[in-house]
């Protein structure tokens, strides 16, 4: 039985504002996907700046509920964290999957002059193997650490414990990865991961750590924007060379390499630590914002903005003909703005659901 004296839980503004950030950051990304044509055209110079300057929105979303979860303990016992967590998480994931699945087959029957075609097997089919909208793979692994955050919150308050922890995730993460890519031949080293350590729950432990995990002294801000901008220039020429020769100067299509500018790679981890820390600096300032009030309900909105944009990006992709203005700059703000109005909608009905089991 738990027993740890139970501590109310701190709100930090500054992780409202990076959350905001990191929701029209995916936006971002997922509006500029024109880059795995890898065609070599102006556009693809923009989308490749767009996916390595808006890269840290994954990682920076992993690092937020790391912060906020991983001590959980210190406020409420493990069957309480279980059920708060899987309750909104997987129920969003549910009914988000069947409306996304219901859209899309709209989507694909006017598109393609069909018929609509639905069915229980596929819908199945389709949920356990995330094949009713891809980008939901964040879904499943946020819940699949949360089935082992009970786990690892034990060393939450033992920082060499946690050091240690990360430092074996860094090394199955961001070291091997590497490893691989330059040692000459076909080498794998997948056998030397760690398990349950490796992969996104690094961005989970690191969170943590860097909120309440140390004493040291963060870098100044001018350090930390130095850093991330030495990242970010890092990803973008790496990108760029990498892909150009198959590109640019030559006639022939080869698939796009995102070995430098993946958000599960050291650069960007990188980068989106730089940005994760530069947001914390400012929490005083954000303490005395008057916009806070907005941000704190666009943050409430994230999760359904997540969920449903997808659907809309698909959607304009039939009605809209590509352009760099639309797809870049306008699309994103459009996107956001119509999402909102749907996650707005999606959350009454999350509350509705979940109100009578609070009680």
């Amino acid at each position: 039985m738990e027993t740890i004296a139970r501590k109310p839980a701190v709100h930090y503004r500054w992780m409202d504002y990076l959350n905001v950030a990191s929701c029209f950051a995916v936006v971002l990304l997922h509006c500029s996907t024109s880059i795995f044509l890898n065609m070599g055209d102006r556009q693809w110079f923009l989308d490749v700046v767009y996916q390595c300057l808006f890269v840290f929105a994954v990682p920076c979303f992993f690092m937020i509920s790391g912060a906020n979860l991983l001590g959980y303990r210190e406020r409420y016992d493990t069957k309480t964290f279980l059920r708060k967590r899987f309750s909104r998480v997987l129920l969003t994931l549910v009914l988000a999957s069947i409306i996304v699945c219901i859209c899309e087959a709209q989507i694909q029957a006017v598109g393609q002059s069909r018929p609509l075609s639905l069915s229980l097997g596929e819908f199945l089919g389709g949920f356990l193997q995330n094949k009713i909208c891809d980008v939901y793979w964040f879904f499943y692994a946020i819940l699949a650490i949360y089935l082992v955050t009970p786990i690892f919150s034990l060393m939450a308050h033992n920082q060499s414990l946690l050091r240690y922890c990360l430092a074996l995730s860094a090394f199955s993460t961001f070291v091997l990865p590497v490893a691989e890519r330059f040692i000459p031949g076909s080498l794998s080293l997948s056998y030397l991961k760690i398990p349950y350590v490796d992969g996104w729950i690094f961005y989970y432990f690191l969170g943590y750590y860097l909120v309440h995990g140390t004493k040291r002294k963060m870098p100044r801000p001018s350090i930390l924007a130095l850093v991330a901008a030495v990242a970010l220039a890092a990803m973008i020429g790496m990108t760029i060379k990498t892909n150009i020769g198959h590109t640019v100067l030559s006639d022939r299509y080869a698939p796009y390499d995102n070995f430098y500018g993946n958000a599960s790679g050291i650069l960007a981890a990188t980068y989106a630590t730089c940005i994760f820390l530069l947001f914390r600096s400012k929490e005083e300032c954000m303490q005395a914002s008057r916009a806070y009030g907005i941000v704190r309900k666009l943050s409430t909105l994230s999760l359904g903005i997540y969920a449903f944009h997808m659907v809309l990006i698909n959607v304009f992709d039939l009605l809209v003909p590509h352009r760099i203005l639309w797809d870049l700059i306008l699309r994103p703000i459009v996107v956001v703005a119509l999402t909102s109005v749907i996650a707005w909608l999606f959350n009454l009905l999350l509350k509705a659901i979940l109100a009578p089991r609070s009680r």
